[in-house]
């Protein structure tokens, strides 16, 4: 895609990841990664949750310069959201997080750099376990007591919320909150892509939550953090998915961010 100048001017508006060469094989399975059932129209790619990547675009030095772009970039995708249609589409301001959480954690794990005109979002460290199976508050005690030393888990429920609760102990590395199935009926709640291969139309989300940006969160907490995530999915034929919508496989995936 050649750099004209309104594709100049959107990737520079962002939210766009930046690479010194287009890791073409590696975008297109990292996409792939993010939503396995993703459509491709020309060189953009469209995703179930709303969300559109365009690229790759093509940056010559003196269009990088013209757009305020970092010196050293040859390629670059950025992300918006397709239009609106139909009783189930998403509000568009979480559509627009969305997108970019997208290019986020394309930069965290292809080694691009994040490019965008707005401020940040301020993403803490989770880990998010979606299943079509419902597990008993006790069970999922037992299966992440072990993951934390600061005391024993006790089940909080939701006052607002019939059939949510919060698992809590004295100052955790991380804490648990659990959403029923009911609630991903909700256009403010729907799945990530990355979870659409599951059995059931709804699924019921236990968020491993702490309070550490992603961006700066140590080694040892994103371990633990994916350790417990991981151990609850196996429990409850689940899948994780990372603070951006990307699967998790191991708990070095959160490491990468």
């Amino acid at each position: 895609m050649a750099l004209f100048d309104h594709t100049a001017a959107r990737l520079a508006r962002g939210p766009a990841v930046l690479f010194p060469a287009d890791p073409a094989a590696a975008m297109a399975e990292a996409v792939l990664r993010y939503d396995p059932k993703v459509g491709v129209k020309g060189e953009e790619f469209v995703f179930r949750n709303g969300v559109r990547l365009h690229g790759p675009v093509e940056v010559t030095p003196a269009a990088a310069s013209k757009a305020g772009l970092p010196a050293g970039v040859t390629a670059g995708y950025y992300a918006d959201i397709a239009e609106a249609g139909g009783s189930r589409s998403r509000p568009d301001s979480l559509r627009w997080q969305d997108a970019e959480r997208l290019i986020r954690g394309l930069a965290a794990r292809l080694g691009g750099s994040v490019h965008d005109e707005r401020p940040p979002m301020d993403l803490p460290l989770c880990a998010s376990v979606f299943s079509a199976a419902p597990v008993p508050a006790e069970q999922v005690i037992e299966v992440v007591q072990s993951y934390v030393d600061t005391g024993d888990l006790a089940a909080e429920a939701d006052a607002d919320v019939p059939g949510a609760y919060c698992l809590i102990t004295e100052a955790p590395v991380f804490f648990v909150v659990y959403w029923p199935h009911r609630l991903s009926r909700s256009r403010l709640a729907q799945p990530p892509p990355a979870v659409g291969d599951l059995p059931g139309r709804e699924l019921c989300r236990w968020d491993l939550r702490t309070t550490l940006p992603v961006a700066t969160a140590g080694r040892k907490e994103c371990l633990r953090v994916g350790e417990a995530a991981l151990a609850l999915a196996r429990h409850a034929d689940g899948i994780v998915v990372d603070t951006y919508g990307f699967p998790v496989d191991r708990p070095e995936d959160l490491l990468s961010r």
